[in-house]
């Protein structure tokens, strides 16, 4: 669904401009696959070198 103000969100698609998935004050973290897979496993943005 769409973002809200007070939610954050990391993504690897390159079209991270505010507004673009949702509101323009939500937190939108570009990274690599390997750094979403490892937040998507964590719970939360993570250093995905412990899953190496």
């Amino acid at each position: 669904g769409a973002m809200t103000a007070n939610e954050a969100m990391i993504s690897t698609h390159a079209r991270n401009f505010p507004g673009r998935n949702g509101s323009p004050e939500a937190k939108m973290y570009l990274a690599s696959a390997l750094s979403v897979a490892a937040a998507a496993v964590a719970g939360s943005i993570a250093d995905p070198r412990q899953y190496l």
